[in-house]
């Protein structure tokens, strides 16, 4: 029988929550909002008692809201290999709580739905992780600029920190016959100065994707109704 964990965005409408809920079998449901919905959050626990479905309340942050929800979203993923399935709701709540939101099923390959006419679609998600498409190689690269502040001044310097030959960074930078470089994903930009000076920067994309490969933060759970 199907075990399904539904995250699911909270705003004004409700309904479109309560309608994921009722055509899916979910045996959990996450509802991750700002304070300012707090209440609807309430308000949906209150309404499902009935049905004795798991309701647990998230608090995101609106300081950075991307980054909270992609390190909570990844972390509720992880814990969520007990379920058949994991879906994300993000119909509900204001547009960069769903952006903020289906960015996270991007990173983590998690399939999304939102509701159109009391009825769920599915949303184009790809079935596996954006992160699987990044090698390791690749992935150190990403978490060395990270860690140098998001930006390297040199090749040598990136070299130096994250442990890889200048030769072979220079292939996971630039795009090569056998694949895409990191520059042409999207996830660093070069800048080339004179005399073949280069600046390599971490950009907000290959941020996103470290949340989805790093160990997430422990999440902080809205109080009990």
């Amino acid at each position: 029988m199907s075990k399904v964990l539904m995250l699911a965005t909270v705003g004004e409408d409700i309904d479109a929550v309560l309608i994921g809920v009722r055509d899916y079998p979910v045996r959990k449901l996450v509802l991750l909002h700002p304070e300012k919905y707090e209440d609807q959050a309430r308000e949906i626990a209150h309404k499902l008692e009935v049905l004795h479905i798991d309701v647990e309340r998230i608090l995101v942050s609106t300081d950075d809201m991307l980054m909270d929800t992609l390190h909570k979203v990844s972390e509720l993923h992880a814990e969520g290999m007990g379920f058949t399935d994991v879906l994300i709701n993000v119909s509900s709540g204001e547009k960069m709580q769903t952006c903020s939101a289906l960015s996270a099923a991007f990173v983590n390959g998690i399939p999304a739905i939102g509701i159109d006419a009391d009825a769920p679609f599915s949303l184009p998600v790809l079935k596996f992780s954006y992160s699987d498409l990044i090698s390791d190689a690749k992935f150190r690269v990403l978490e060395s600029l990270a860690d140098m502040g998001g930006e390297a001044e040199s090749l040598a310097e990136l070299s130096e920190h994250s442990g890889v030959e200048k030769s072979l960074l220079s292939y996971h930078l630039r795009t090569t016959r056998e694949g895409k470089g990191l520059e042409d994903m999207g996830l660093v930009h070069i800048d080339r100065g004179t005399f073949g000076r280069l600046t390599i920067k971490l950009t907000e994309m290959g941020r996103l994707m470290l949340v989805g490969r790093r160990n997430p933060t422990p999440t902080k759970a809205a109080e009990g109704p």
